[in-house]
């Protein structure tokens, strides 16, 4: 079943603010294309592109979550995984993939620590002049785009080689350990009563 046309307008209106970024060149290009699509063509080229699922098609990014497509995972928590992009738009573009499936209006809460662990990681290693943070939407889960941004170097999207991405994951890797209750045991106080003799009733006179 085709997009509406109301669905199919909110979609592109995504999709354009997506580009924003992109040099001006592609990014007019982008435009067209986008703005040209029927709903038809639209929702061809969102499934084409994994940015929506077909009926009864799972979300990939919560396979992704769950492991089931294999990532090159960067680092987890109970509400969220950070991953390499396999087509990333720099050198170090992480995507922060939230547990819920559903579509957030700004950053939870929940993950904004481990976004600034992964972006202080980010500027450790690979010294970009800015790691820029964006929200995509238009798959029905919200991911949260860390892209590193370098000085005289454009934003383009291409695919990663195997090689490179094992490498970065190795430099970029963290172990969050995330803080759990801690067990308070009672301390047993012994007290020790010193024994001391009992003191001598004083003789009978008789």
């Amino acid at each position: 079943m085709a997009l509406s046309e109301e669905t199919a307008k909110e979609i592109r209106e995504q999709l354009l603010s997506q580009i924003e970024k992109f040099p001006e060149e592609q990014r007019e290009a982008a435009q067209e294309q986008i703005e040209a699509m029927n709903p038809e063509e639209l929702e061809e080229f969102l499934i084409k592109n994994n940015l929506i699922k077909k009926e009864g098609q799972e979300c990939v990014f919560c396979l992704i979550f769950q492991n089931k497509i294999p990532s090159y995972k960067i680092a987890e928590t109970q509400d969220a995984i950070a991953v390499l992009d396999i087509n990333p738009l720099s050198k170090g573009h992480i995507l922060i993939i939230p547990r819920e499936h559903r579509v957030f209006e700004k950053t939870p809460d929940n993950i904004v620590a481990l976004i600034k662990k992964v972006t202080e990681k980010l500027k450790k290693h690979l010294e970009p002049k800015d790691v820029e943070l964006s929200l995509s939407n238009a798959t029905g889960h919200t991911i949260i785009n860390l892209i590193p941004a370098y000085k005289d170097i454009k934003l383009e999207r291409k695919q990663a080689t195997k090689e490179s991405l094992e490498a970065l994951q190795k430099q970029l890797k963290l172990d969050i350990k995330e803080k759990k209750a801690k067990e308070v045991k009672e301390k047993k106080v012994e007290v020790k009563l010193e024994e001391k003799p009992l003191p001598k009733k004083p003789r009978r006179i008789p």
